[in-house]
């Protein structure tokens, strides 16, 4: 198939273009609606219950719709989000919530708080830590301007779904653990695998310190903080800065999982070879 140069300039430039505005229209309905908080945190006893609010503000010019929902979520072992449907996961809690009001419309300018209830059962599922998302949705605004009410037919745009995290820790859930379970390097970089051994929801920092054993030197390389969920594992991949001298480290690996008294950590040694010059 023959094209011509020009047309074809035409039609690359015409396709970036489109794919701009796509990004800026999301990105512009993103700063219009806004829900706060990103995540909640319930610690209720078995048989009891549990009230917070989400709080939706209608930033745009133009009257909006709502409706919130419920579902499940996990993490790869890269640590992305995985969501699913409500009841997918083995630790889900998504069906013990209810929303007030689950549907309602805002004016510009205006805000919502929607309350959300947790309601334990007393039996043996709730002594262990459970989490969910609650989904706060745009649908089309009622056109008659009546609001919400019984029998309003609700359609989603699934496009608009704003998250947020909901973690529900039992009491007696008071094991807070976690591992160090390997240490890899390859190709300049080392990957951390790391798990949460017990039953409480690990806010985590970790890092890696190089220490040169000619020189004594010491650099470290830090990421940003994350939360790991009960009984999961996760990868933590670190580079080795381009600029690091060659020469034999020692390499400390750590997780900084919010004990003052400890800290898990794994130690290694390697070989920085000289880099070629490729210019």
């Amino acid at each position: 198939m023959n094209i011509n140069i020009k047309d074809f300039k035409h039609f690359r430039l015409m396709s970036i273009m489109l794919l701009l505005m796509t990004y800026f229209a999301w990105d512009t309905a993103a700063q219009k609606i806004s829900t706060s908080p990103t995540r909640i945190n319930y610690k209720v006893t078995p048989g009891g219950a549990g009230r917070s609010r989400i709080t939706v503000a209608n930033n745009s010019a133009d009257r909006q719709g709502f409706q919130v929902t419920f579902g499940d979520f996990s993490a790869s072992i890269n640590g992305k989000s995985q969501f699913s449907a409500q009841g997918t996961e083995n630790r889900s809690c998504s069906e013990w919530l209810t929303a007030t009001p689950s549907v309602f419309e805002l004016e510009p300018g205006e805000t919502q708080e929607v309350s959300v209830l947790i309601d334990i059962p007393a039996d043996s599922s709730a002594l262990i830590a459970r989490w969910a998302v609650a989904y706060v949705q745009l649908r089309p605004a009622d056109n008659d301007g009546q609001g919400s009410g019984e029998g309003l037919k609700v359609q989603v745009n699934q496009s608009y779904r704003f998250g947020v995290y909901i973690f529900q820790t039992p009491p007696n859930a008071t094991d807070s653990r976690g591992e160090i379970n390997g240490l890899d390097y390859a190709d300049d970089k080392f990957i951390v695998k790391m798990k949460n051994a017990g039953e409480t929801f690990l806010r985590c920092n970790s890092y890696i310190e190089l220490t040169s054993l000619t020189t004594g030197e010491t650099k470290r390389i830090t990421t940003r903080g994350f939360t790991m969920l009960p009984a999961l594992n996760r990868n933590t991949v670190f580079n080795i800065p381009p600029e690091m001298p060659p020469g034999r480290y020692s390499v400390l690996a750590v997780m900084d999982y919010g004990n003052r008294d400890e800290v898990e950590a794994a130690e290694m040694e390697i070989l920085i070879p000289a880099r070629g010059n490729n210019k």
